[in-house]
């Protein structure tokens, strides 16, 4: 599967953000959707297929740790990537024990290093998928 085919979804309560990811992610070959509501994000996972989420650590509604909580208990295999501007031990741990992939902290000043840590979980999602296909036949 091309990266073509991967679906990500955003989630993040600032909308200045979420616009910057979008732009930066415009010459990317996902299908990207952004949204700054992270429980209408949660139905968006159970009602369509995503592949790879980013999603901020502090929002009001839901936190993104609880959040990538439900994500991982809904599909394991979704691939969640975390970002915050509240920098602490604890987020950070927590982000990592809860099943993230990796944390990047705000301001994100090169949106370079995102999507190159966003196509490093399309790399592993591709080999997992050929993996899969070898143990199928």
């Amino acid at each position: 599967m091309s990266s073509a085919r991967y679906k990500l979804l955003i989630v993040d309560d600032s909308k200045s953000i979420l616009h910057k990811l979008r732009e930066a992610f415009a010459d990317t070959a996902y299908q990207v959707t952004t949204i700054d509501d992270p429980l209408k994000a949660y139905q968006m996972i159970e009602n369509e297929q995503f592949h790879i989420v980013i999603s901020d650590i502090v929002m009001p509604k839901m936190d993104g740790l609880t959040l990538l909580r439900k994500i991982k208990n809904y599909n394991g295999m979704i691939q969640v990537l975390m970002i915050t501007a509240d920098i602490s031990i604890n987020n950070t741990l927590n982000a990592f024990r809860y099943g993230a992939v990796d944390i990047f902290f705000k301001p994100i000043e090169d949106p370079a290093e995102l999507i190159r840590a966003v196509d490093a979980i399309a790399a592993k999602l591709n080999r997992i998928n050929t993996i899969l296909h070898a143990v199928a036949k």
